[in-house]
């Protein structure tokens, strides 16, 4: 049994087994409770060990890069940060170190050293990497633009459809005549006719044609009311026409599988954003620094690691 070894060096400093594992105790032990006993199990533990070395060599390379800048931690500063995570959560400190012990495994010693890794970090971050970021009007609207794309795909909606199948088989004639007449029910769905008026004269999808070719209640296939299977999705290559409609809009014609199909949206999901760019600014604002805070730090960690010596071993 190996009692003791070197798991990581950074720089000059050697990380041990032992502080490695006094470091994991607390996610060692969720998995235990958690993962049935046996190679699950071992896949788990293995896997925290790995996350938690890397981790542990970043903030060694912050640590030194710290004592060379002469920036310190004092206990006085370590209260006031665990002063402040109480008042934010309404309790004392004493109650806050007591919920961190039963919800995470972390004793006052472990939480106030973590406590102090992160202010470190922080006043490193601040000395070195803040100076670094630069963000524009542009990059803020970008953000914005983004942001309401990649929530249009979380938001369920209402949608409808009129089907013209094709026969199997079917002429090139009469594939066409097909074509045409999708392409003239999209037009006539467009100029504002009655979509469930034109479904129930011409869908051949028979368990929607009666309702107006309803579809019901939809969600996208990234959004977690479809991982959940709250609710269902479309296959990709329709949600892919429908997501970029507005309510009320209908589609041009889509050729799917042995069909022509032509979609409406008929209501999606209240936006978070429906007040628009101004409002959302602020956020969006947070937002941006956050990543591109994040992206800076990463490529001063890649710096400080290629000037030092740095060997994992586990």
């Amino acid at each position: 049994v190996v009692v003791e070894r070197i798991v990581a060096i950074v720089g000059d400093r050697a990380v041990l087994l032992s502080e490695l594992r006094d470091r994991a105790r607390p996610f060692l032990e969720q998995i235990q409770q958690k993962v049935p006993p046996g190679a699950q199990q071992s896949a788990a533990e293995s896997q925290v060990l790995k996350d938690l070395v890397a981790k542990i060599v970043e903030e060694e390379l912050e640590s030194q890069a710290a004592a060379k800048a002469h920036v310190v931690v004092t206990d006085a500063e370590i209260d006031g940060a665990l002063a402040n995570v109480a008042q934010s959560q309404g309790i004392t400190p004493a109650q806050l170190v007591h919920e961190a012990e039963t919800r995470t495994g972390l004793r006052e010693r472990e939480y106030r050293e973590e406590l102090r890794r992160q202010l470190i970090e922080g006043k490193m971050v601040q000395l070195r990497v803040r100076g670094r970021v630069r963000i524009t009007d542009e990059d803020v609207k970008a953000m914005f633009d983004r942001t309401v794309r990649e929530e249009r795909g979380r938001r369920a909606y209402r949608a409808s459809w009129i089907v013209l199948r094709l026969m199997p088989g079917s002429s090139e004639e009469a594939t066409r005549g097909r074509a045409e007449l999708a392409a003239t029910l999209a037009k006539r769905a467009k100029s504002g006719e009655d979509f469930a008026e034109l479904a129930r004269q011409n869908s051949d999808d028979v368990r929607t044609r009666d309702v107006g070719g309803d579809l019901g209640a939809r969600a996208p296939s990234t959004s977690p009311d479809a991982a959940s299977g709250k609710l269902p999705g479309l296959a990709p290559d329709l949600e892919q026409k429908l997501l970029a409609l507005e309510p009320g809009e209908a589609s041009d014609p889509i050729r799917y599988a042995d069909a022509f199909v032509v979609l409406k949206l008929v209501t999606r999901q209240p936006s978070r954003y429906e007040a628009g760019f101004e409002a959302a600014k602020p956020e969006m604002m947070n937002r941006l620094q956050g990543e591109v805070l994040d992206r800076a730090k990463k490529k001063w960690l890649e710096e400080l690691r290629a000037r030092t010596h740095v060997a994992v071993r586990l």
